[in-house]
């Protein structure tokens, strides 16, 4: 409602309330109310939906907490169970707000039979965290599709959404994925906290050699550099850095578009693209486009087709420095698997410059980490002798929440693409002869990389044998 209509509104309610007062004065406060009432009108609209809006996008809760340990954080959920009443957003806002003061990277919600249970990942660990009464089950769900902006109705079929949120002066982004099962809608949140946009490729865990090595690849002006790795092993988080840093190096002077499922973190000064594939546009139909856009590095998201890697590799060999990953079970395994999709081996040969394959290893709590021997099991899993090295091993405290471990660390291994390694890629050559090729032309391997982390303090031997390629032991 604009400012004139108000007015003309004002005008007519004011001469409407004079004859009001000369003919029937009983009526002469109702009238003033409702003029009153019709003027602040347009003033209550926006206040109700800025409030509106804020609830809705979750903003920063009703309460700012502290980090809660696991025990306390325990309690305060299940104490809703038995409020007759519970206030229902009050409580998500509580286990959302725990979840990112406890560094989790995603939160659960499992619907069972007779309860809901409450699970937190920190450091790439899943935990449970509390239990839920089923009376709760569909009242929080339904409060993560509103603040998700999802369709709260629908309960038959799988839905996603986005919720920002303000946790201790952060930004936080949720990405959340409901799933429908047997007894109710599973509920994930992938937590993105836009804090560690602040990263660098010094923080990401990469040897002197190593990010020397990985520095020249994606500062070179073409070349196709693939990374490797699990669900859940840092991978994008490797991308952005790099993507950051060759716009740094470049002092802004580069294009650089991505092309993702989903987007996760919003970076400034690059162009960001959203693939739907339910809508028909898929990674191959966004590279095919995003050639035409000028493009001087372009970050794909998986290769997962036989389409998409040819333009890619395409693209790699045009003028065109292109970051991507493959999944396969060690960066030897790469070039096979897309030669199993169908991408001619002299193609990618030529192409291909590097291959980085990553792990995610948990760093010790320093304030509760003891001094501890290798162990014959350890031994013989590695495939090394390690008696006469002090090694350490988790034990838990109230700075790590009894966990033993804070915080996550990268572990690489970068596979160069030199002639040799070319020729033994057109031939079709096994993983395993490409991987000991590589070793023998000065490739560090992530085994190599684990144990000098365990052998320094910072992680454990167990940790190590955790995240190991099995391929790799014993070598």
């Amino acid at each position: 409602m604009n400012f004139p209509t108000v007015l003309a509104l004002a005008m007519a309610a004011t001469l409407g309330l004079q004859g009001v007062a000369v003919f029937a004065p009983a009526y002469v406060v109702p009238s003033a109310l409702g003029v009153a009432t019709l003027g602040a009108s347009p003033w209550l609209v926006r206040l109700y939906r800025r409030r509106s809006a804020a609830s809705e996008k979750g903003g920063r809760g009703r309460a700012a907490y502290g980090v809660h340990g696991l025990s306390r954080t325990k309690s305060t959920i299940e104490a809703y169970n038995t409020v007759q009443n519970p206030d229902v957003p009050e409580l998500v806002d509580y286990i959302l707000q725990q979840a990112t003061l406890q560094q989790a990277s995603d939160v659960h919600l499992v619907p069972y039979r007779d309860y809901v249970l409450v699970r937190y990942r920190i450091d790439g660990i899943l935990s449970d965290v509390a239990q839920l009464g089923p009376h709760l089950r569909d009242l929080v769900t339904n409060r993560l599709k509103v603040m998700a902006q999802a369709i709260t109705f629908v309960h038959d079929r799988p839905q996603d959404g986005r919720i920002d949120l303000r946790v201790a002066e952060r930004d936080v982004d949720l990405r959340v994925a409901f799933m429908p099962t047997l007894h109710g809608e599973r509920i994930v949140m992938r937590i993105l906290d836009r804090s560690e946009l602040g990263f660098g490729l010094v923080s990401l865990g990469f040897t002197e050699e190593q990010l020397a090595v990985f520095s020249d690849l994606i500062f070179r002006p073409q070349g196709m550099v693939i990374l490797n790795g699990p669900a859940g092993s840092g991978k994008t988080t490797t991308i952005y850095a790099a993507l950051k840093a060759v716009l740094d190096h470049s002092d802004r002077g580069t294009s650089i578009y991505t092309l993702e499922d989903p987007i996760e973190y919003d970076l400034m000064n690059i162009n960001q693209t959203q693939i739907e594939e339910t809508q028909g546009f898929t990674f191959a139909h966004g590279l095919r486009t995003m050639l035409r856009q000028d493009p001087d590095v372009i970050m794909v998201g998986e290769i997962r087709d036989l389409d998409t890697a040819r333009i890619a590799i395409q693209a790699g060999m045009t003028g065109h420095l292109l970051i991507t990953t493959v999944h396969a079970k060690q960066a030897a395994g790469v070039f096979v698997r897309l030669s199993e999709i169908g991408v001619d081996p002299h193609s990618v040969a030529s192409a291909v410059t590097a291959v980085i394959a990553q792990r995610l290893v948990r760093i010790l709590c320093p304030q509760c980490k003891r001094r501890t021997p290798a162990t014959p099991g350890q031994e013989a899993k590695l495939g090394q002798a390690l008696s006469g090295h002090t090694f350490y091993a988790p034990v838990g405290c109230a700075a790590c929440n009894q966990k033993g471990y804070a915080g996550r660390k990268g572990v690489y291994e970068i596979l160069q693409v030199d002639e040799t390694v070319r020729e033994l890629i057109a031939a079709r050559t096994s993983p395993d002869k490409l991987h000991h090729t590589a070793v023998e032309r000065g490739m560090t391997t992530m085994i190599h990389n684990g144990l000098r982390l365990a052998l320094s303090g910072e992680t454990s031997l167990d940790e190590v044998l955790r995240i190991l390629p099995p391929e790799q032991r014993g070598v």
